[in-house]
């Protein structure tokens, strides 16, 4: 569908992404006003070789001249939230933690126009997101864009625990009390003596990713992941999307596997993928063993340590939601908020059920709080 002079876009089923698209919508990537790495083409095409949902999905994308202006990874429903209004799902699979679509545009209203008109051409009333940053400029276009029809539903927001670089190394300051930090101290030292060896963070995607990633999936599948049957390893297909997007990600030098170690046990692993200037936080896992040290505390305070001294990085996203027992939440001084958002494609006729769920949600939040 053509909007605006050279403006096209439609949809391509992501088995039918070739190398000129995919090489397209890397370049797409490197430009894009907010980075995200989890709908690059890399985790994307792992995702929809491996995962069940993948045969269905699609790439949305717009072209101008040659080049993307926009790229989102879709699903088609007949449903949403057990509403029967057929939608368009931003594509976030079990392992996807942010669904920011890829967009640079010298207009990137006309850019979000033409999408949205794309995804109107057939029987679909609602484009969805689950985690769609509340602010930033892929949020203000698409709201531009809906200036003259119906408005964008918001059915419920969260925030994120985020870091901001600053100048000096003051992120912890206010969040870990001086006996927290004497406790984190100790916590080290014995973590130290249990190990016989000194523990340090070690970054270990340059060397072999697939070991590192393999030794990260045994390390989690080892804790109450594994005995809960929620870990990657329990998967095959998620823990195979999961090795390929890694392998892909370090080969580019876009990701970071990260491990607190002592001699040659590693007692608590993180990994990264790097988009534009931020690091996004996509699993940890620890070693319960060593369970009374607070490794997985000790590997977060040793991670932003790494970080405010890369001068390539500007932020961390934790990936997480605020959750008083995460580290994440404890540390991380800054905030995020990301929506559950309907797009309603056909005006006011898709408007009014998304109000309607919206309603619902709400009044079983309330019942829920009244409950507790």
């Amino acid at each position: 569908m053509a909007d605006g002079p050279g403006r096209r876009a439609r949809l391509v089923p992501l088995r039918d992404v070739d190398t000129a698209l995919r090489d397209a919508w890397h370049d797409l990537a490197g430009r894009a006003v907010e980075p995200n790495p989890y709908v690059e083409p890399g985790p994307v095409l792992a995702a929809a070789r491996h995962l069940p949902a993948g045969a269905d999905a699609e790439l949305l994308v717009v072209e101008r001249g040659g080049a993307l202006e926009l790229a989102l990874p879709v699903l088609r429903s007949r449903s949403y939230r057990r509403v029967p209004v057929p939608t368009y799902r931003a594509w976030g699979h079990d392992d996807c933690f942010l669904e920011t679509p890829l967009l640079d545009s010298p207009d990137p209203e006309a850019t979000w126009r033409s999408a949205l008109a794309r995804l109107a051409t057939g029987a679909s009333g609602w484009l969805s997101f689950e985690q769609l940053p509340g602010d930033g400029p892929v949020r203000t276009a698409l709201e531009g864009a809906l200036a003259s029809r119906a408005a964008p539903v918001a059915l419920a927001c969260t925030d994120r625990p985020v870091v901001h670089r600053r100048a000096e190394p003051t992120y912890l300051d206010g969040r870990l009390s001086s006996s927290r930090r004497r406790r984190l101290g100790r916590w080290g030292r014995r973590l130290e003596r249990e190990l016989g060896a000194p523990v340090g963070l070690e970054e270990r995607s340059a060397e072999d990713p697939e070991a590192a990633v393999a030794r990260f999936l045994a390390l989690e599948a080892a804790g109450w992941k594994g005995e809960s049957g929620t870990a990657l390893a329990a998967d095959p297909a998620r823990g195979a999307a999961f090795t390929e997007t890694f392998v892909e990600a370090a080969a580019r030098g876009r990701a970071q596997l990260w491990e607190l170690r002592g001699g040659d046990t590693v007692v608590a692993a993180l990994c990264v993928l790097v988009g534009g200037d931020g690091a996004f936080h996509v699993k940890t896992a620890f070693d319960e063993a060593f369970a009374s040290t607070s490794p997985g505390l000790q590997l977060e305070v040793a991670v932003l340590e790494a970080f405010h001294d890369d001068p390539a990085l500007g932020w961390i996203d934790s990936g997480s939601v605020e959750d008083p027992a995460s580290p994440s939440t404890m540390l991380y001084p800054d905030r995020r908020r990301l929506d559950t958002l309907v797009v309603p494609l056909r005006g006011r006729v898709a408007l009014a059920p998304a109000l309607a769920l919206r309603a619902t949600m709400r009044w079983r939040d309330r019942r829920s709080e009244a409950e507790h």
